[in-house]
């Protein structure tokens, strides 16, 4: 293992494991299947996060973890993502994981805010933007674009959040107190002013009642200056660069797609794809990229219900062979397959440098609890031309 970088903040861990060597090539493959920079060696290996690194190393009878990191927040996103999957994949039964050093005796997440709602206003007819204000929100501008929302229970007016456990995951309050927790994007950010705009899809006529909305949508209704949430972030990462770009997606999308647009560099170039209701629910994006940007309408239909993306996408020309693709996929119902499987960004074989990130944004009853309407959290990354399907990362609460 090398010395670490001065500055860095360090913790470790030695845990007791049954194969030991086959538990850390299982973890180190699923941290290279999501893209992370995976180094090998004899007997453990080294994962690399944008804050820092972790490093895994066999020892008689189990194997030591020592993560290094550059400010708090990363340290703690190393160590639950770490310790999660480490659970995941031990062997004859769940390990203790202690750790030791820095943030070791941490009494609250160094990536958690307690937020107050500020501001409630529709943007369209079903679209309501909430502004949630909080202390020191600087680390929550750079980085990925989403946040974890923690919605107390109804009824509960001194909300209670989760803490840091000794393995680095949280401990959750009672169960009457536990809070639900949605991902979503942040729409917008201005740090100096401690605010971050966030955006709701709402279904039907608004009522508070009404099985068409999700967790998310049914708080937004409700929500009113002065309610108070949790906040932990950022989650996901930033859009990565590539020559094209192909973002495709609903309303429930509409956010992220937003800010990618709002983010990417003028001389990025591609096709967005955006399905809405009617023209009642079309926003204006301010961006300066050359992408071209189309709008698709319903027309009354429900959402997840109609072909005009998967159709739209079907019709796009895409760039040559061995340019540099990035596609985004985002669309509302449960059991609808994503517009890309199949489409235009996997037509063409032989092209690595291709990736397709495509997810469904679920809602009402049927929805699994880590996806919502409005929510984006990445449960399936494809390769063209083989959509292989991969497990979502955990340990990112």
């Amino acid at each position: 293992m090398n010395d670490e970088p001065s500055g860095s903040l360090v913790t470790e861990v030695e845990v007791s494991l049954v194969n030991a060597d086959r538990v850390i090539d299982r973890l180190l493959g699923h941290m290279a299947e999501h893209e992370f920079s995976v180094a090998r060696y004899d007997g453990g290996g080294t994962v690399t996060f944008l804050a820092g690194e972790t490093v895994m190393q066999r020892r008689p009878g189990g194997l030591l973890m020592r993560a290094t990191a550059v400010h708090e927040a990363g340290l703690a996103y190393m160590k639950s993502v770490m310790a999660s999957h480490l659970i995941e994949f031990a062997e004859g039964g769940r390990p203790e994981i202690v750790w030791t050093g820095h943030g070791a005796d941490a009494k609250v997440f160094p990536n958690f805010r307690e937020m107050t709602v500020t501001k409630v206003r529709d943007i369209t007819p079903h679209m309501r933007r909430i502004t949630l204000s909080g202390n020191d929100l600087g680390s929550f501008a750079t980085g990925g674009m989403h946040f974890k929302l923690f919605v107390p229970p109804e009824g509960v007016t001194a909300p209670e959040w989760p803490v840091p456990g000794r393995d680095g995951l949280p401990v959750w309050p009672a169960d009457d107190k536990r809070p639900i927790v949605r991902t979503y994007t942040i729409r917008g950010i201005d740090a100096a002013a401690g605010t971050f705009d966030v955006d709701f899809v709402l279904h039907g006529d608004h009522g508070t009642d009404s099985t068409s909305h999700s967790v998310g949508s049914r708080w937004a209704i409700r929500a009113k200056s002065g309610d108070v949430v949790g906040a932990r972030g950022p989650v996901g990462r930033a859009t990565p660069k590539a020559d094209w770009y192909l973002l495709v997606g609903d309303e429930t999308a509409l956010p992220v797609i937003s800010r990618q647009l709002e983010t990417l560099p003028s001389t990025a170039r591609g096709v967005a794809l955006i399905e809405i209701a009617s023209d009642a629910e079309r926003q204006e994006i301010e961006h300066a990229t050359g992408l071209d940007v189309r709008w698709l309408y319903r027309n009354g239909a429900e959402p997840g219900t109609t072909a005009l993306l998967a159709g739209a996408v079907r019709a796009i020309e895409m760039p040559p062979v061995g340019t540099a693709v990035h596609a985004f996929a985002g669309v509302e119902a449960e059991g609808n397959p994503p517009p890309l499987a199949g489409g235009a960004a996997t037509r063409q074989e032989g092209c690595p440098s291709r990736r397709v990130l495509a997810q469904r944004n679920c809602r009402r009853s049927l929805a699994p609890a880590h996806v919502e309407a409005g929510v984006l959290h990445p449960t399936t990354i494809a390769y063209a031309p083989a959509l292989g399907q991969k497990r979502p990362l955990r340990g990112i609460l």
